[in-house]
C-alpha cells in the first residue's frame, strides 16, 4: 500500500500498458527541477481529491496475507503555505477489517535535488514506516523507489503510477529485483454527484406542448466525464426552430459537501441552489432543492422546488416563491408543471 498510496497522484490523458509499467524508468522520463515543477505537474493533472479501488491483496507487503478482497480509499491534498503534498490511505476488507492505514508527506530534498516522500502507518495493526525517491516523471507517469521497514524487515519496491484518464489511474508495484508480476490496481476519482443522481432517471429528453402550440424541450445529460448533470432547455414557437434559452447544471460542491446547482438563462438570470433531499419510493424519485439568485434586472428570487421523476414524467412544483424576500406568485409557479419523456 504505502508508496502505492503515496504515489496515487493526479490524472492524464494517455495510458501505459502493464508491460511498460514493469520496465525500468524510460529514457524519455526526467526528474523535476524543483518542488514547484512537481507540484504544478500534479495540480495540472487533478491531484487533489478522493480516489478508490477494489482489488485482491497480493503476497507483497510484510504481514498482509494474499487473497483478501479490499477497498482502498485515498485522499490527497496540497498545502499552499508549506508547498507540500499530503496523502492518506485506508484499506478495508469486505467484513470491515482495516488491514492498512497511514499517511505520508511529499517534499523537496535540496541535497539530492529530488522529490522525496516519508510515511508511516499500520498494517494489520503493526507499525511500518518508509521513504521514497522520485526516479522519473513523464507526461503521464510517476516512477518511485520505495524502501519500507515493517516488523523487522526492510523491503525495496518499484512503483509506477500511470494516469489513464481524467478520473482514472493505474498503479503497478513490485518488489525490486523480483521475477514476479507486479500488482496492478485501477483507481477512480470519487464522483458523489453521479453516485447520488445516477439512478434518478433524469437523463434523457423531455418535451411539453403548450396550449398555444409552442413546445419546450429539456435535454438532460451527464457531461464533464460524468461529473456534471446538465439540463439544457429549448423553446420552439409554432412554425419556428428550436432555440436554446436556459442552462441548468448540477455538480458536487466539496466545500459545502452537497450537490449544488446553477441556473442561467437568456434574460441574464443567475441562480444558485443546493439539493436538500433525495428520496425513492414506489418507483419514483423525489428531489427537493433550494434556490436563490438574481433575476429580472437584479431582483433576488428565492424558492424551494420539488421534482418527482418517474419513468415517463418529471413533475415540478415550487414552494414559497419570493422576490426580494417577499412572497410573490409568478405566472408559472403556483401549479404543478409536468414534462414527458420522449426517449
Amino acid at each position: 500500500m504505502k508508496n502505492m498510496i503515496v504515489t496515487t497522484l493526479a490524472t492524464a490523458a494517455l495510458a501505459l500498458s502493464c508491460a511498460a509499467a514493469e520496465t525500468e524508468v524510460s529514457r524519455t522520463s526526467s526528474v523535476p527541477g524543483s518542488m514547484e515543477e512537481f507540484i504544478n505537474w500534479n495540480l495540472d493533472h487533478g491531484v487533489c481529491g478522493t480516489w478508490s479501488d477494489v482489488g485482491v491483496t497480493e503476497a507483497m507487503w510484510v504481514g498482509i496475507p494474499a487473497g483478501l478482497k479490499v477497498t482502498t480509499t485515498q485522499n490527497t491534498w496540497y498545502d499552499v503555505a508549506s508547498g507540500q503534498l499530503f496523502n492518506s490511505h485506508h484499506m478495508e476488507t469486505e467484513d470491515g477489517r482495516v488491514i492498512s492505514t497511514g499517511s505520508n508527506i511529499m517534499t523537496w530534498d535540496g541535497e539530492r535535488n529530488a522529490v522525496i516522500s516519508s510515511g508511516s502507518g499500520f498494517d494489520m495493526g503493526k507499525p511500518y514506516n518508509g521513504t521514497s525517491v522520485l526516479l522519473g516523471m513523464t507526461d503521464d507517469t510517476l516512477t518511485w523507489e520505495y524502501t519500507e521497514h515493517s516488523q523487522g524487515e526492510t523491503t525495496v519496491y518499484e512503483n509506477v503510477m500511470t494516469y489513464t484518464g481524467m478520473n482514472t489511474r493505474s498503479n503497478s508495484v513490485k518488489v525490486k529485483g523480483s521475477d514476479g508480476k507486479p500488482w496492478v490496481s485501477e483507481s477512480t476519482r470519487a464522483n458523489p454527484c453521479m453516485s447520488m443522481l445516477a439512478d434518478s432517471g433524469l437523463a434523457g429528453t423531455w418535451e411539453k406542448t403548450l396550449p398555444d402550440g409552442s413546445m419546450t424541450r429539456q435535454v438532460v445529460s451527464w457531461v464533464a466525464d460524468e461529473h456534471v448533470l446538465k439540463y439544457e432547455r429549448f423553446f420552439k414557437v409554432v412554425g419556428g426552430d428550436w432555440k436554446s434559452d436556459s442552462l441548468f447544471v448540477w455538480y458536487w460542491d466539496p466545500a459545502h459537501d452537497h450537490v449544488a446547482t446553477l441556473y442561467l438563462d437568456a434574460h441574464g438570470t443567475v441562480i444558485h441552489g443546493q439539493v436538500d433531499s433525495i428520496t425513492r419510493r414506489g418507483g419514483a424519485v423525489t428531489i427537493v432543492a433550494t434556490h436563490e439568485g438574481s433575476r429580472f434586472g437584479g431582483l433576488t428570487m428565492s424558492t424551494q422546488a420539488t421534482q418527482v421523476i418517474t419513468d415517463k414524467t418529471i413533475t415540478t412544483t415550487f414552494q414559497d416563491m419570493s422576490l426580494d424576500g417577499i412572497r410573490h406568485q409568478m405566472s408559472w409557479s403556483e401549479t404543478a408543471q409536468t414534462i414527458d419523456r420522449v426517449n
